[in-house]
């Protein structure tokens, strides 16, 4: 009886010790979590940027390319 009470308390020691690990490993994931959604957010806002930048120069190309077509198309 005494050497099942033994095997038993060390079987709850490691199911403990498990947990513990469990629970720092969920932590982890939740820091990397965090850390991937600013990095995201961080993406989208240069994104956005370069959207502002880059589209009054797209509406001068695309200005330019139908003045291209319309001058083909009259001769």
């Amino acid at each position: 009886m005494k050497e099942f009470i033994h095997d038993i308390s060390e079987i709850f020691s490691r199911l403990g010790k498990e947990i513990d690990d469990v629970k720092a490993n969920l932590e982890k994931v939740k820091l990397e979590a965090k850390k991937a959604e600013l990095t995201g957010q961080e993406i989208q806002r240069k994104i956005n940027e370069f959207q502002a930048v880059a589209q009054p120069k797209v509406d001068k190309i695309n200005e330019i390319l139908e003045k291209l077509a319309e001058e083909n198309n009259g001769k």
